[in-house]
């Protein structure tokens, strides 16, 4: 066996190793019960409410306190299923995951269209499923994986599909990708400007498919929420503060940890942004630099996710333009994925990861989940829960959302007097703390006038604090 060989046979058996092991985990995941991470109680909310034709932009200066971040297309997909069955977290992780398959899909295609054989085919969705950023976020019931489908396959299709054929698609694929996440603006750029330089027409025809009916649901939106949806989805996220400290130190762990891909990706595109770049070879740098974004104060891994999808994009085109070294592609592919190598609540799953991000739920998560979900149910009158999903999952409102109410009293956009009123007037019967977002005066309100019942510590590192008012 020649050194090509042996590291096709390398990268074969690392591949399968990685999607093995993000199999298991997002299995585990998916039928999980209860919150995994911070947001996704809320987006479950969200469903639930359009699923009643209820608003989900609204005045947060009342009840309810709830500010929904993005556009609308993730959860009002997610509510179409509500009407089939109880509010659960496994219809909106499911669509992640489904989401992620796509991907998967799509990086192969993608391989295959440059002609060189099976192994892009397999090695460019390898390369994302490898990603430990992937394997932390692609679980939860969060927007993020059906935006970032919809956008990669606006630059896919941009990139291979001829003419107006081609516009046409990108245009409606990167518009529904805007409409599940604003930060997938990054794929509209992109195409946006590879579509100019090789064809003005087709160039100024894309931004009208994107900008006009953008342009126009935005009006409409507005019009019927009274400007909150301008609030909820454009004032509130661009106000978010960026610290750049926060922003290099997530760019390098993922330049660190994707290093020969990174490396790969980079050296293509240095080659194909000369003359009339294709979409994916400006997607790449435009998504490198979108990662920046995970400095915002809010954010988390998911903003490296979208990064990773364009290094898989570039391999293929990578791979191709090595072919006078025929070992250095099986080299770089062997050595990544090598590099990231994990294992379920092992070693290698929490690079960069806050809180719980990456763990695996086994049975001693759900019995602490139980505990939470007992107390929830056996009380009569309202209730606050941080982890949102307790009480959406139990026919109960969600009153607060505390992280960005925090926000929204620094930028002098909120006041927390109701809250507080609502808190020492004993409305709230039960509050269940784990993530300490809670504003300052809402901190003071529940030390005053509730007593803290049980403390719950979970094996993911979450602690949940159960108050209850003291009458």
């Amino acid at each position: 066996m020649n050194q090509r060989s042996a590291l096709l046979a390398a990268s074969a058996v690392l591949a399968a190793l990685q999607f093995g092991v993000l199999a298991y985990h997002l299995g585990s995941t998916v039928m999980f019960p209860y919150d995994l991470n911070y947001g996704e109680g809320y987006v479950l909310n969200d469903a639930v409410r359009l699923s009643r034709g209820e608003p989900i932009y609204v005045d947060i200066q009342q009840f309810p306190m709830v500010r929904s971040p993005y556009p609308p297309l993730y959860p009002l997909v997610w509510s179409l299923f509500l009407r089939l069955s109880a509010p659960s977290f496994v219809v909106g992780r499911a669509l992640s995951v489904a989401a992620l398959i796509g991907l998967f899909a799509l990086l192969a295609w993608n391989g295959r269209r440059i002609r060189r054989g099976p192994w892009p085919v397999i090695i460019a969705p390898a390369l994302l499923a490898a990603s430990p950023f992937v394997y932390q976020w692609a679980g939860y019931a969060r927007v993020d994986l059906l935006a970032l489908l919809l956008a990669a396959g606006g630059v896919c299709a941009a990139q291979w599909l001829p003419g107006w054929r081609g516009v046409l698609a990108a245009g409606v694929l990167c518009t529904l990708a805007l409409w599940t996440k604003q930060t997938t603006l990054t794929a509209a750029l992109a195409v946006g400007i590879a579509l100019l330089l090789r064809s003005r027409l087709h160039g100024l025809g894309f931004a009208g498919l994107v900008a006009l009916p953008c342009l126009a649901a935005v009006v409409a939106l507005d019009a019927l929420t009274g400007g909150q949806f301008t609030r909820h989805i454009l004032e509130g996220n661009a106000a978010n503060p960026i610290y750049p400290l926060r922003a290099a130190y997530y760019l390098f762990g993922f330049a660190a940890l994707h290093l020969p891909a990174f490396a790969a990706g980079l050296w293509w595109a240095s080659k194909a942004l000369r003359g009339v770049p294709s979409p994916i070879a400006l997607y790449v740098p435009i998504a490198l630099l979108g990662a920046l974004s995970a400095g915002n104060a809010g954010s988390s891994v998911n903003y490296l996710i979208e990064p990773a999808i364009a290094l898989g994009l570039a391999a293929p085109f990578a791979w191709r333009a090595a072919h006078g070294a025929p070992a250095i592609g099986p080299l770089m592919a062997t050595v990544q994925l090598l590099l990231v190598v994990h294992w379920p609540n092992g070693f290698g799953t929490t690079y960069l990861a806050e809180s719980a991000l990456g763990r695996t739920p086994t049975t001693a998560d759900a019995s602490v989940g139980a505990q939470v979900d007992a107390v929830v149910r056996a009380t009569p009158g309202e209730l606050i829960a941080e982890p949102a999903g307790f009480a959406v999952r139990n026919g109960r409102s969600v009153y607060v959302q505390p992280i960005d109410l925090r926000a929204e009293e620094l930028r002098g956009r909120w006041r927390d007097e109701p809250l507080v009123q609502a808190l020492r007037d004993g409305r709230f019967e039960l509050a269940i703390t784990a993530f300490e977002f809670l504003p300052m005066g809402a901190e003071r309100a529940l030390r005053d006038s509730f007593t803290l019942e049980s403390v719950v510590p979970s094996p993911d590192g979450l602690t949940f604090h159960v108050y209850r008012y003291a009458r």
